[in-house]
């Protein structure tokens, strides 16, 4: 930021309109800022982890934006806006995008599985997958990871993966439920029907048959998604939830807040759980 906020310096030497920046949000902020050190650095820097992330638009999870990371052969290091790791990357793994090199979707869904938790690896790896992701590359790069940080918790991770996640909220529940061993595995994206088998819903998840498990986002109770008005997206909403209710199912919903508290959204489901006979 400089003098009067008429420009905000996205790289020594790089500006741009203050205001413009302000509106963003943080990933597109560093989106921005990683386009412009590409074009600053030397040519062909591979921009990778959650830089390459951002480049990508690949949804990241508590995402750590602080610096600006690059994968080279060269012993790793942390500058005072840079972070070196230090790896030899595939040629099938890198790309251009946006003018900037890049470590390839899948390399840079397991850069950030490998140095994050557990549940910010599923949620990177099953973005990854929602955006085609190639599962045996996935499998392939976490052989080739053996001795890295972190490979662990990738190892732990992959085989939980996959598309059915629509969002980072959905993969972070996904997450918080299979820490619970006693939790029913949930089923995702389930579509649901009546008893003629006329289509009511297609649920976020769905535990042991019984119990529809629905993610609120908040987005979409505020007028903000699609050309419906909030009050009529939320009678549809409540519509729905009668006509599973009347099938039999026990409907629970949660949010960004209810996760935040892993015993409470525990209880949470426990409950649903013991309402709909399930123990």
């Amino acid at each position: 930021m400089v003098t009067g906020k008429a420009l905000y310096r996205l790289w020594p030497g790089a500006m741009t309109d203050f205001t413009t920046v302000n509106e963003l949000d943080a990933i597109e902020k560093h989106r921005l800022t990683v386009i412009a050190a590409a074009s600053a650095g030397r040519p062909g820097r591979l921009f990778s982890h959650v830089s390459a992330a951002a480049i990508h638009r690949l949804p990241v999870l508590w995402p750590q934006l602080s610096h600006v990371h690059v994968t080279s052969p060269k012993v790793g290091k942390r500058a005072a806006k840079i972070v070196r790791h230090q790896a030899v990357v595939e040629p099938q793994d890198i790309e251009v995008v946006d003018g900037v090199t890049v470590t390839s979707i899948e390399r840079t869904a397991c850069d950030v599985a490998r140095l994050g938790t557990n549940r910010q690896a599923l949620a990177v790896l099953d973005a990854a997958l929602r955006r085609d992701a190639r599962p045996e590359r996935l499998r392939q790069i976490l052989d080739s990871c053996r001795g890295f940080k972190g490979v662990e918790m990738l190892r732990r991770t992959l085989p939980h993966a996959n598309a059915s996640s629509e969002s980072v909220g959905e993969s972070l529940s996904r997450a918080i439920m299979l820490e619970s061993p006693d939790l029913p595995v949930p089923q995702q994206q389930v579509e649901i029907v009546d008893d003629h088998g006329k289509f009511i819903a297609r649920v976020d998840f769905l535990l042991a048959n019984r119990v529809v498990g629905e993610f609120d986002g908040m987005i979409k109770y505020n007028g903000t998604v699609g050309d419906d008005p909030a009050w009529k997206t939320v009678v549809d909403e409540k519509v729905r939830e009668d006509k599973l209710r009347a099938q039999g199912y026990t409907v629970v919903r949660w949010t960004w807040q209810d996760l935040a508290d892993k015993a409470a959204f525990y209880a949470q489901i426990k409950k649903a759980l013991r309402s709909a006979g399930v123990e």
